[in-house]
Parts: C-alpha cells; structure tokens; sequence
C-alpha cells in the first residue's frame, strides 16, 4: 500500500512539474504607460487574442499553458487613436520585455525564447530601414489613397523610389538571414513570408535542409502545404477552381459563375486598403451587374472577425471563406502575398489581371475600377 502511495505521490509530482514547465510567462517592465492599460496576447496563427492583462506601475505578468512555438502579437491601444505592438516567436519559455511606450514596436528588449533570439538576429538588421521605411509610408499612403488631393505627385514619386531601394535591401538581408537560419522556427516564418520572391527550386532545396523536428513544426507544416500546392496561376492562365462557404455555411465554387466576367477580390478584415476599396467594389458591382461577378474571399481563421468586416462593409456581392487564413491552398494557388489582392477572370476562365494592393490616382479615380473598367467598358 505504501509503495502504491509512493509511486502515485511521485507520478502526481512529475507531472505537475511538466504541466508547470509547459508554459510561458512573459514578465514585463514597461514605461510610458497609464495604470489599467490592457495588453493582449494575439496568436497569429488562430487569429486570436488567448491572453490579457492590465498593466499597473509599469509592470504586468501573463502566463498559461504553451506546448509549442508559435508567433504572437503582444499589443495594447493606450487611447483609441493609438495601437502599439511588437511580435513574439516564443514557446513555453520565460520571457522579459523591456522598454518604453516609445519602443514599439522593433526597440523593445525582448530576452528568454531561444526562438525570440534568432529573430532577433533579423530585427537587429533591419530595424534601422523599417523606421525609414514606415516614415515614407506615413507621408505617402495619405496620397495614395486618396485622402489627401492635394498635388505631390513629385514628392510621393522621389519617396516611392526611395522606398523600393529600402525594399530592396530589406530582401536581400532577410533572404541571408534565411539561408544562415533556416534550420529555425524564425527562418522557416521568414523563408515562408518570402515564398513568392525566391525561385522555387531554390525554396524547396533549403527546405530540404530543416531538421525533421521543425519540418513537423506547424511553421514545416505550412511550407509543405505550400510545396503540394503547386506553382501559382498568374496572368494568362487558366483560373483555379476551388469551393469556399458563406458565413451561412452555403457552399459556392468559381465555376459557377463561368460565362461572366469575375473579379476575385482576397482581403483581410483589418486591413485599410481593403476598407477604403470596398466603396469601390461596390460601385462595381452596380455597374457591372449581369456581367460581373464579385467574389471577395476572406482569408480569415476567425469567423468573428470576418462577421465583424461584412457587418461594417456590408458587401452587396458574394463574400466566402474557408477558415485557413492566409496559409490557405486557395491563397497559396493565386500567388497570395498581400492584401487586398485582385483577380480577373474572363468569361472564358481566363485570368486577364492579377495585382495587389489599392490606391487612388491624382484625378480621384483608383486602380482597381480604371483596370476592371479596361476590361468591361470594352466588351472585352
């Protein structure tokens, strides 16, 4: 009886000692913030927010269960016009961030995660162009979108090209950190988030380099899906079809709408340019009704937050999603990279136009309705 009791008190203790050892704990030391300020863990991959708490003297702890690295978000909105964040790559380690309201979200010290560490690497190197770069970005997207008239248009050109040679350093860096680090889970997010821009044998011979651990990993996982899928369609083939549901769980496939023009319109709840298009769109779908179709596929986990997006949008057009976010095959297939991204097919099954991004031009008019009108105005 004693020897049962024994072996039950230390089978109790060891798994006691494993469940405490399979968890984070982020402890912070933060300046700059109000007493009551809310931080909120986001997990990237569920697109949920699976922690919080208030901050109080500059100082707060999470912690919960946590088996396996994963990417979060870790954020608060101190008033309402402000949203302040930095991304953690951490697993079930013991984490301390430090710093001031005024280093987020690439300047706060992030110590604890070996995985946390890596990124680091990559973040040390970049940072210094990503504050130049989200300069820029803050002086041109007000043009570029058309909420501000005003003309600049030499301004916004000399920042544009300034912008696309710090694009263009920030890829050659990134890809060198990938092939020094891609036996990690924070190479393996950055070779996945590169995926369009480095040529696939070369992608799948890198890849072939992971340990076995990590190819198993959720961020291995994704790159294989990616690998399965396939070359994607691009401008003049054929398109691809797939099924996806309404929030009503009713099922459509792209196929049937064939024999009209449709525009496949990928987009994300939260992102601005896919809000200020969705006026656009429909302006479009009126007046192009019979003869084409609009299909905007949220590329969502989180059907609350795809519910949240047609609440305020209120499409008047097909809105689909299958509930894999942007690691979706069907994403993947159209050469997803960005948000919003534009297809047009041709009542043939003919894909005409393929590009990302919204804007408008000097005379009010945006890229999206001057590349659909191309098509459409001619019968084409």
């Amino acid at each position: 009886m004693k020897k049962n009791l024994t072996l039950s008190i230390a089978l109790f203790i060891i798994c006691s000692m494993y469940a405490n050892a399979q968890k984070y704990i982020i402890n912070a030391d933060l300046s700059g913030f109000k007493n009551g300020t809310k931080f909120y863990l986001k997990d990237l991959d569920a697109d949920l927010d699976i922690d919080s708490v208030e901050i109080i003297d500059g100082k707060f702890t999470m912690q919960k269960s946590l088996s396996t690295v994963k990417s979060f978000w870790i954020y608060a909105r101190p008033t309402k016009q402000e949203f302040i964040y930095t991304n953690l790559l951490i697993g079930p380690d013991k984490i301390q961030l430090k710093g001031d309201i005024k280093d987020f979200p690439r300047d706060i010290i992030k110590n604890g995660s070996k995985s946390q560490d890596i990124a680091n690497i990559l973040n040390g190197r970049t940072k210094v162009l990503w504050r130049k770069r989200d300069s820029i970005v803050n002086i041109i997207a007000p043009y570029l979108l058309g909420l501000k008239t005003d003309t600049a248009k030499h301004r916004t050109q000399a920042l544009g090209k300034e912008m696309k040679s710090i694009d263009s350093n920030l890829n050659l860096i990134t890809l060198d950190f990938i092939k020094q680090h891609v036996n990690s889970h924070a190479g393996l997010q950055e070779l996945y988030w590169k995926r369009n821009e480095i040529n696939k044998e070369e992608f799948t011979k890198l890849f072939s380099t992971v340990s076995p651990a990590l190819k198993s990993s959720s961020f291995g996982q994704r790159i294989t899906n990616y690998i399965k899928v396939g070359n994607p369609v691009k401008k003049g083939d054929l398109f691809f079809d797939f099924e996806a549901k309404e929030l009503n769980n009713k099922i459509h496939r792209v196929s049937d709408f064939k024999g009209k023009y449709i525009l496949l319109d990928f987009t994300e709840t939260y992102c601005g340019p896919c809000i200020l298009s969705a006026d656009v769109l429909n302006e479009l779908n009126t007046q192009y009704a019979g003869k084409l179709q609009i299909i905007s596929f949220y590329a969502e986990k989180n059907k609350a937050v795809m519910q949240e997006g047609i609440k305020r949008d209120k499409p008047k057009w097909l809105c689909v999603w299958d509930g894999k976010g942007s690691d979706s095959e069907i994403t993947l297939k159209y050469g997803v990279s960005g948000f919003p991204t534009f297809v047009l097919i041709d009542p043939n099954g003919k894909i005409v136009s393929h590009f990302s991004g919204f804007g408008k031009n000097e005379d009010g008019s945006s890229n999206l309705e001057k590349e659909i009108n191309r098509f459409l105005q001619k019968g084409n």
